[in-house]
């Protein structure tokens, strides 16, 4: 199954968009008035119903970017081997296939993404830009003949109030704002259960003797790359390349208590500190420490690399948690705004 999706404040339309199995047989990325959504999600889809699903080898595709008033076309080849590879992989929980859509994202100056998706996770195997083009209009919205480009995008922006509002307020987006949130970097997440000592201002191990230790139970993230995973492997708790993190859950037991963590992250706070982090070697092995003291009510996140004095702890403004304690709340973080399920992805 093939889907197309584009920012929800930045929606787009496409003219076609197919993908080639080969040169005769094409996949149709189904057309949506318009493609608007949570970027890397699932929103229009068509069904093969072909026996076997080969993976694309081309994408082909020209598109309306509704807010710039501007048509993109772009013609490229994919990395199939790999997205066949990917494509063979079974659920490591449940069973059955992980991924069942190829995701095509459409962001604002012609940058293009590409997914593979399932339920449970989502892996980025694109990030390629097209090319401004001009597309007659009788040709791409024959049943609105006579209307200029500039006419039938407004009509579409002044019937949606949150894109009206958004472009009013703020214009258009930053160039390089999808070029930063799509921005990848190599990291683990490393859940750390440790006591927090506030006289000290520092963690300390439990003792080798300590009752009722926490142990960890999974994680779960959404990055900003339109990408996640849920599956509770060991995937993300060894090195990988992976967007910032956006969203995380994070879930331990002590005895037969269980405790489990949400995070949210702020994309625009956090972009600076991951850039600065790595610098120009975004391929630096580091880890996200996720330190919990339940008991204490303390949490905190950091970066860390071999050879430096000590973790880089991010700003507790960057980001707003809340943990639950057998399903009823138990801690939340100061300044905590989020509305009441707002963590449930």
């Amino acid at each position: 199954m093939a889907s197309g999706i584009a920012p929800s404040l930045w929606p787009t339309e496409t003219f076609f968009a197919l993908l080639w199995v080969d040169d005769k047989d094409a996949i149709e990325v189904p057309k949506q008035f318009p493609f608007s959504g949570r970027w890397g999600e699932i929103q229009s889809t068509g069904l093969r119903l072909d026996d076997e699903y080969r993976m694309p080898v081309k994408l082909d595709m020209v598109w309306l970017s509704i807010v710039e008033h501007k048509f993109y076309s772009i013609e490229a080849d994919l990395p199939t081997a790999k997205l066949q590879e990917q494509w063979q992989e079974e659920d490591p929980v449940v069973g059955g296939p992980l991924l069942t859509h190829i995701v095509v994202g459409m962001a604002p100056y012609g940058w293009v993404a590409l997914w593979l998706r399932g339920a449970r996770k989502s892996s980025l195997h694109c990030w390629i830009r097209g090319d401004e083009v001009s597309v007659p209009m009788d040709q791409f919205s024959p049943t609105t003949s006579g209307a200029t480009i500039d006419e039938y995008c407004q009509y579409y922006i002044n019937n949606d109030a949150e894109v009206h509002e958004n472009l009013i307020l703020n214009g258009l987006p930053d160039a390089e704002l999808f070029g930063r949130l799509m921005k990848q970097y190599r990291y683990r997440v490393v859940p750390l259960f440790e006591q927090w000592l506030e006289h000290e201002q520092r963690w300390e191990r439990y003792r080798a003797d300590a009752d009722n230790v926490p142990q960890f139970s999974f994680v779960e993230i959404g990055c900003t790359d339109g990408t996640f995973d849920k599956t509770h492997s060991d995937f993300l708790i060894e090195h990988h390349w992976s967007g910032r993190p956006e969203q995380m859950t994070l879930a331990w037991h002590t005895g037969k208590v269980e405790w489990i963590m949400y995070v949210q992250f702020d994309p625009l706070l956090t972009a600076p500190i991951f850039e600065r982090f790595y610098g120009a070697h975004r391929d630096t092995l580091a880890d996200l420490l996720v330190h919990c003291d339940p008991q204490a009510k303390h949490y905190e996140l950091a970066l860390y690399r071999y050879g430096l004095s000590a973790p880089r702890v991010l700003p507790p403004e960057s980001y707003q948690l809340i943990v639950f304690k057998n399903k009823y709340e138990h801690h939340r973080s100061i300044g905590y705004r989020l509305p009441s399920g707002a963590w449930i992805w």
